[in-house]
């Protein structure tokens, strides 16, 4: 009987919303009005709406998932269905889970119910974000021949808007301090959105957006992912004096991944697991990003557990000159006080996964000749021409040309693949990258080292070195500029950590698993052998990034 009841409720209102009824403004009004107070009905009036009027990316009525319908219901109703009370919502939500999409169709459903002389707002901290809900309006009022009939003019630039032609009007503008809030001020919403919220200066935020809505207690909806704590967004989810004002709704990844009544989720299960192990269970990036959790502005890389799970009792160090199999050397050349360091890499291949196992440790400090070119030149070329190195890869950011030079001449001549890499900053650099691939690494085995216990004091110290070198190793987010970066704390270094990194990802990328050099094809030892210039592209890693289908879903994250 119950599911008859909301099936014939669903068949009525999709009958008042289409039709004769759906030029009746003033009866439409009053429908949406009682649906505001009753979750239950506004939940039926938007898949409702969706059927008669909106559509995905293939072309089919459109269908939300359980995830989209709670955030846009929680934006259209009151708050326990007092009509007197306006709602405020502060909503964490992870990257490309279709969230901007679904307030969106809010916007439409609430300009569609109230076409007279509203103002809905939308905010973003640039203008790029703030068109992001802004065209995808317009989106589902042009592919939609009774929706755009309703429109009387869209407008894109100079203060872009759409305006219905019963007067109500969606604008859209961005809040920053190129423009201080000038957009909002003055302007008297009666439904603001506001994306990426956290990402807007504090101070503007408290100077010009919350005065137009305490102005006329409008609805007020908040929407991101998590940055720095020292935020209204913070404020307004976890400070106890937000609690009666604000609903608060926090999001993950497993459910953005829930289907419902949708055709298809924005990434599944398993591609958010294999993310979550590229990136780091515990990394900044993945916490904020996709489990929505408000962290500290840093945080350690690796997590000593997992480092230690590598120390393999029973193994030792390779006598210098003994030859190895798919062997890699990472060399991280030292300047100013820090040291060079080589470690030296042999991997198995088998048909699940390579297995990358530390052979050899070798640090040249700044004391025992760390700074000098032709004897740091001979040693790296000693190394690895001992050991049989099939590629050799080293830290070329900021390096000299002449020691590169000398050493690619060296390798080039003995048939040893020469790789100078360039670390590059930033939330897509090499560097984040590299590491994310060595966090995986660990993760999933992969990686071996002689556990110093068995090893002689000397050769201990090495390993010992090492991992403190790993443990402290930071990993910083600069939340107003969206910027990453990852280095050794103040007074230590990251000599070994980079020599490790580059040397895994050369070992363990670039045997045939995953990840490549960007637009180049590694010769083989045969061609180098024959060439009298050998391989001199730059390199620039990518990694599995490039083949994940993450965020590629149609636009939006329907």
């Amino acid at each position: 009987m119950k599911k008859m009841a909301i099936k014939n409720e669903q068949t009525a209102l999709n009958a008042a919303i289409s039709g004769i009824a759906a030029h009746d403004s003033i009866a439409l009004e009053k429908v949406f009005e009682r649906c505001r107070t009753d979750k239950k009905k506004m939940t039926l009036l938007v898949r409702a709406f969706c059927e008669c009027y909106l559509i995905d990316n293939k072309r089919r009525p459109l269908k939300l998932r359980p995830m989209q319908e709670d955030i846009i219901v929680e934006s259209l109703t009151y708050p326990d269905g007092d009509s007197e009370r306006h709602r405020k919502v502060a909503i964490l939500a992870p990257r490309g889970s279709g969230k901007s999409f679904a307030l969106s169709v809010a916007i439409v459903v609430y300009m569609f119910f109230k076409r007279f002389r509203d103002l809905v707002f939308v905010l973003a901290p640039s203008e790029d974000q703030a068109s992001l809900i802004f065209n995808y309006c317009y989106r589902h009022f042009a592919d939609n021949a009774f929706l755009d009939g309703l429109v009387d003019h869209y407008r894109f630039h100079n203060k872009p808007n759409i305006t219905m032609k019963g007067g109500t009007v969606l604008r859209r503008a961005p809040i920053a301090a190129s423009n201080q809030g000038q957009a909002i001020r003055g302007q008297h919403p009666t439904f603001l959105i506001v994306d990426e919220s956290p990402l807007i200066d504090d101070k503007l935020f408290i100077d010009n957006v919350e005065p137009s809505i305490i102005s006329n207690s409008a609805p007020f909806i908040n929407l991101g992912t998590p940055k720095s704590k020292e935020n209204h967004m913070y404020r307004y989810l976890y400070d106890e004096s937000y609690a009666d004002s604000f609903t608060r709704l926090h999001y993950t990844w497993r459910d953005a991944v829930k289907r419902g009544r949708a055709y298809d989720p924005p990434y599944t299960e398993e591609d958010m697991l294999t993310k979550m192990m590229e990136w780091g269970e515990d990394s900044i990036y993945w916490r904020t990003e996709y489990e929505c959790e408000f962290v500290e502005s840093s945080s350690n890389i690796f997590n000593p557990e997992l480092l230690r799970s590598t120390f393999t009792r029973g193994l030792g160090f390779h006598e210098f000159g003994t030859k190895v199999d798919n062997c890699t050397v990472g060399v991280d050349i030292g300047k100013s006080v820090n040291s060079t360091v080589i470690s030296v890499w042999t991997c198995q291949k088998s048909t699940t996964q390579n297995v990358a196992t530390l052979i050899y440790l070798e640090e040249i400090s700044p004391r025992t000749g760390g700074h000098d070119i032709p004897y740091q030149r001979e040693r790296i070329m000693d190394i690895a021409r001992g050991f049989g190195a099939d590629r050799l890869i080293i830290d070329a950011t900021g390096m000299g040309g002449a020691i590169e030079q000398d050493i690619r001449v060296a390798s080039i001549e003995s048939g040893i693949q020469f790789i100078p890499f360039i670390f590059t900053g930033g939330a897509k650099g090499t560097k984040t990258q590299v590491y994310r691939d060595m966090v995986s690494y660990l993760q999933k085995q992969q990686v071996i080292v002689p556990d110093p216990k068995d090893l002689p004091p000397d050769q201990a110290k090495l390993v010992n070195k090492w991992y403190r070198e790993h443990v402290d190793l930071e990993y910083t987010m600069d939340a107003a500029n969206k910027t990453e970066k990852i280095s050794a704390p103040t007074g230590k270094h990251d000599d070994y950590c980079d020599s490790t990194a580059i040397a895994l990802h050369g070992a363990l990328s670039m045997l045939p698993i995953s990840g490549n050099f960007a637009a180049v094809s590694m010769p083989t030892k045969r061609a180098v052998n024959k060439s009298s210039a050998g391989w001199t592209g730059q390199g620039v890693f990518t990694s599995r990034r490039g083949q994940n289908r993450l965020n590629k879903h149609s636009p939006g994250g329907i």
